[in-house]
C-alpha cells in the first residue's frame, strides 16, 4: 500500500499545501486503482476505505441535530457518544482503533454524494491524522472538552472554511486536510482536467460553468457544491460566474 511522506510540526499535526494533498491523493489511486488515472470516473470510496486503507465502519446518529457526519476513532475506546432517537437521550458505545463511524442521515435516499464526501474526509483523517494521536493518546477530542481519542466532524461546506484562514488553528487545519483529501480522490486533478478539455467548449461563461459542474456532478458522483468547489480551487471556474 502506498505510504505518503509529508512534513509535519512538532505536535505531529500535517504540514500540507493543495498540491501536496493532490498529489498524494492521486498517488493512493494509481496504487489502488491505476485505471482511475486514466480515464475520469467514479472512485468506489467505501472500498477504497474499507478494503484498502483496512478501516472498520459503523453506523449511528451523532447527534441529535445532524451537526457531525462522521467520526474516526484512533484508539480503542469504550466513550464513543452517540445519540438514540427512542430515548432521545446520549449515550456511550465501544469502538476500536481506525473505526471510521457514520451518521445514520447520511443513508437516508438522495444522500449518496454527501455519504461519499464523508467518507474520503474521514479516510484523510486516518491518513494524515493518527500520529497526531498516537503522538498522545489522551489528546482531547478536537470538538468537546473531554478525554476522547476520535475527531468528530462537523457538517460543514465543501471548502470546509468555517472561518477566515489566519484563525485557523491546529484542529482547522486538521478539518481543511481532511475536506481537500476527499475533493482530491473523488475528483482527481488530472483527470478533472482531462474531463473538462474533453468537453466542446461554450463561449457563454455561465452556461460553460454550469456544464462543467454537472459533467463533474455525473461522471464523479459527488454534490454539485462539491463539484463546482474543486472547479473553483482548481481554477477552471470562476466565483463571480457561478449560479
Amino acid at each position: 500500500m502506498y505510504s505518503p511522506t509529508y512534513r509535519t510540526k512538532k505536535n505531529g499535526v500535517p504540514i500540507l499545501s493543495k498540491s501536496e494533498i493532490d498529489y498524494i491523493a492521486e498517488q493512493f489511486i494509481l496504487d489502488y486503482k491505476p485505471e482511475a488515472m486514466k480515464t475520469p470516473m467514479e472512485i468506489d470510496i467505501d472500498d477504497f476505505v474499507l478494503n484498502y486503507l483496512g478501516l472498520k465502519q459503523d453506523f449511528h446518529y451523532l447527534s441529535h441535530n445532524g451537526v457531525y457526519l462522521g467520526m474516526t476513532v484512533f484508539n480503542d475506546t469504550n466513550k464513543v457518544p452517540v445519540y438514540v432517537p427512542e430515548t432521545n437521550s446520549a449515550e456511550y458505545i465501544s469502538a476500536k482503533a481506525r473505526t471510521v463511524i457514520i451518521d445514520n442521515n447520511l443513508l437516508d435516499d438522495g444522500q449518496e454524494p454527501r455519504y461519499r464526501y464523508t467518507m474520503g474526509h474521514e479516510s484523510g483523517h486516518d491518513i494524515f491524522h493518527s500520529q497526531y494521536f498516537a503522538y498522545d493518546p489522551n489528546q482531547l477530542s478536537l470538538f468537546e472538552n473531554e478525554v476522547e481519542p476520535m475527531i468528530q466532524c462537523r457538517a460543514v461546506a465543501a471548502n470546509g472554511k468555517a472561518k477566515p484562514t489566519r484563525k485557523w488553528d491546529d484542529k482547522d487545519s486538521m478539518e481543511w486536510q481532511a475536506n481537500y483529501f476527499s475533493s482530491a480522490m473523488l475528483m482527481p486533478k488530472k483527470m478533472v482536467i482531462q474531463l473538462i478539455r474533453s468537453l466542446t467548449y461554450c463561449s457563454d461563461v455561465f452556461w460553460r460553468n454550469l456544464t462543467y459542474t454537472n459533467e463533474m456532478v455525473n461522471v464523479f458522483n459527488v454534490s454539485y457544491q462539491a463539484a463546482e468547489y474543486r472547479l473553483k480551487e482548481l481554477g477552471i471556474i470562476h466565483k463571480e460566474y457561478c449560479r
